[in-house]
């Protein structure tokens, strides 16, 4: 399986607000006022610039130095409130998008099917999980796909834990290979009995079953957007997945987004090599060489 590369989404520039335009009108007059103010202050500290400044534009007594410094203790006031206003905006962006960010539910996970189908492009339409049973995911892609507004021209590639490799691993959970095979029967069977529809919605769904631990799994959508979560030990000892998903949103491309992404990928790849074949849904087998 070759590791694609994903162009984000080109965004969309905003038109600057009616307070937006003043707040940067205030920021040019201020700083220019206050460039002005240094200015006229050291040249009145150098006798020869005083004597000009005296007779042509002010004599800088007590009052004007009262003034002046008037106006610039407000200049300075107005600044320190609108970076106040600024940081506490900054705080709700970061907060909220921390939040937005993380999500233990794999139901809000593929509610980003329905954003690139409203409005992706038919190209970001794929989805590729690494899964490890599939016990709880499946279910809720199954109902997506049978829902009565179906989907249509998807491709969806699952990844799963190979039951007989479950079988003989000690490391993961004995009881996990029974889960997986359950899960790998059930999706046969429903892929069998839906072809002749997916077919028809040009439906593309493929089961790879793998032979590894899967430390890093999630979901890969074509728009860009990542979901990783991750295996754990317990304070039993054992194996377990994590509590959360991380969200790696598709208009993200600063480095730390690159590696997470980079990271799935080469986890997504290593059980595409990892598996012994690839079954569709007409019971056609692949195998990896």
């Amino acid at each position: 399986m070759s590791v694609q590369r994903r162009r984000g989404r080109k965004r969309q520039v905003s038109q600057p607000t009616l307070s937006t335009r003043l707040g940067r009108a205030w920021e040019v007059v201020t700083t220019a006022l206050a460039l002005l103010t240094a200015i006229y202050l050291i040249l009145n500290t150098i006798g020869a610039t005083r004597a000009f400044l005296e007779r042509y534009v002010v004599t800088l007594d007590g009052q004007v130095l009262a003034a002046i410094v008037a106006v610039m203790l407000e200049v300075v006031l107005v600044a320190i409130y609108q970076l106040g206003r600024q940081v506490r905006a900054l705080r709700s962006t970061v907060v909220a998008q921390a939040e937005n960010q993380i999500t233990d539910n794999v139901g809000s996970v593929l509610d980003t099917v329905d954003e690139i189908a409203d409005r992706g492009r038919r190209r970001e339409r794929t989805l590729d999980v690494l899964g490890l049973t599939l016990n709880t995911t499946w279910p809720q892609i199954a109902a997506w796909l049978t829902s009565h507004n179906p989907p249509s021209d998807w491709r969806l590639t699952l990844y799963y834990l190979d039951p007989e490799f479950l079988a003989d691993c000690a490391e993961l959970p004995a009881d996990w290979a029974a889960e997986s095979a359950r899960s790998q029967q059930r999706m046969r069977e429903m892929l069998a009995r839906e072809a002749e529809d997916f077919d028809r919605l040009r439906l593309r769904v493929s089961l790879v079953p793998y032979s590894c631990v899967p430390i890093v799994h999630g979901f890969r959508f074509g728009n860009g957007d990542m979901f990783l979560s991750y295996l754990q030990w317990s304070e039993a000892g054992r194996i377990r997945p994590f509590d959360f998903y991380e969200r790696i949103p598709a208009g993200d491309t600063s480095v730390r987004a690159a590696h997470y992404r980079d990271l799935l990928d080469n986890w997504i790849a290593r059980a595409a090599a990892k598996s012994s074949g690839e079954w569709k849904a007409a019971g056609e087998r692949t195998e990896q060489h």
